[in-house]
């Protein structure tokens, strides 16, 4: 319940989950806006996606299958390369991305509501 570490992600990763956020919400403005109803949409919407999709026909990132049905050892490198080369976000009170803010606040509500677990200031 402690280790959160959504503060630490690089840009690339926010802009990730912004896409995604996007591709699931179009009529959300802003991504400050997002509720924890909104993020729970999100999940349903790639939740079923993803339950109707044998997971070897998933992919990501933009990456394609090849005939195979395997991803290009490339295409995979470049995307372990690129994680790699971006930098993290420095750990501070306000460092959460925007568009991982409404999961830090799931967390917070499952670990009181469902674990039974005290705030940090209790």
């Amino acid at each position: 319940m402690l280790y959160h570490w959504h503060a630490a992600l690089s840009a690339a990763d926010d802009q990730w989950m912004e896409d995604i956020i996007r591709e699931a919400i179009p009529e959300l403005k802003d991504i400050d806006d997002m509720t924890p109803e909104m993020m729970t949409k999100v999940y349903m919407v790639f939740g079923h996606k993803f339950a109707k999709t044998p997971a070897k026909e998933w992919t990501f990132g933009g990456l394609e299958r090849g005939e195979d049905g395997k991803f290009s050892d490339y295409d995979l490198a470049e995307v372990l390369k690129d994680c790699i080369e971006e930098p993290a976000h420095a750990f501070g009170a306000h460092g959460t991305p925007a568009s991982l803010r409404c999961v830090d606040i799931m967390g917070m509500m499952q670990a009181r509501n469902n674990f039974n677990v005290c705030t940090m200031n209790e």
